[in-house]
């Protein structure tokens, strides 16, 4: 399952991967499903799609964890400050 948020209502939609086209269940708009891969820095405020322009502000409900961790590592511990 993938997910998205309806360009008229901004309802979060559930569908399956594959999809073109996601009706929405609260308004009927239907939605073009964009199957794009934004890759942007880590620690990155903000990314643009390259398709739309839109930018998507990454914040603590989507921000990537380190690569260390995707990669099946435990993420560095802190060093004190001494």
């Amino acid at each position: 399952m993938a997910q998205m948020v309806c360009g008229s209502c901004r309802s979060l939609l559930s569908y399956p991967k594959g999809a073109r086209n996601v009706q929405c269940s609260s308004c009927q708009m239907v939605n073009f499903v964009l199957e794009v891969l934004l890759m942007y820095p880590y620690g990155a405020s903000s990314v643009r799609c390259s398709s739309c322009h839109f930018i998507t502000e990454i914040g603590v409900h989507n921000r990537r964890p380190p690569w260390s961790v995707i990669q099946g590592y435990p993420p560095p511990s802190p060093n004190p400050v001494q």
